[in-house]
């Protein structure tokens, strides 16, 4: 297991390991993340068995609302919620378009998608191809981490961390569905509920 400090250089050498098939740790707006090239099911599957993870969807990471209408189908009450909110703390879960991404989703027609509100995060997703697994590095049902030591110390079988401390801590993004024009909230988080239901 490589560790990397946050420089360009580093951040580009993350990405080639990512590129090459590898799982990687990095920081987000919330929560350290584990992820991979999401185009690679032998690396996705590693992410499952890291996490001790079935039957659970894991979200993706997109550099810009321009990639993720690459992968999902967007209706007018998504690209609201996008705008208002992206980059950010809100994963919305919408239909997904491209179906090579279904190794993500254990084949559910729907896939959560964000766009994170980090530099660091969204460079590292830009040098990846705009994409990247964006699950919580932790053991599925365990806390989420914020310190790199943490999260170290709980996992094991991946090949590379990039260590950036936040300042602040952000909770978790909040999960959203949306269909037939309506929004659901799937899971509670940084945004509130009261402001999400604004958009409608």
């Amino acid at each position: 297991m490589q560790q990397f400090t946050n420089t360009e250089r580093n951040l580009l050498e993350l990405a080639k390991i990512v590129r090459n098939g590898g799982v990687v740790i990095y920081p987000t707006d919330t929560v350290y993340g584990l992820g991979c090239d999401p185009y690679n099911e032998r690396a996705v599957e590693k992410i499952f068995q890291i996490k001790i993870r079935e039957n659970k969807p894991l979200p993706l990471l997109c550099n810009s609302l321009d990639y993720a209408q690459e992968v999902a189908s967007f209706d007018q009450i998504s690209i609201k919620l996008a705008d208002k909110f992206w980059p950010g703390p809100l994963t919305i879960i919408l239909p997904i378009k491209d179906e090579v991404l279904k190794s993500l989703t254990c084949n559910s027609d729907f896939i959560g998608l964000r766009v994170p509100d980090n530099k660091v995060t969204l460079s590292l997703l830009l040098a990846c191809g705009g994409y990247l697994v964006g699950t919580s590095a932790n053991i599925s049902g365990n806390e989420s981490h914020y310190v790199a030591s943490s999260v170290i110390s709980e996992l094991e079988n991946f090949d590379a961390i990039l260590i950036d401390d936040p300042i602040t801590r952000n909770m978790e993004s909040t999960v959203v569905q949306v269909q037939d024009n309506d929004i659901e909230i799937i899971r509670s988080g940084s945004i509130d509920k009261q402001l999400i239901l604004s958009v409608l």
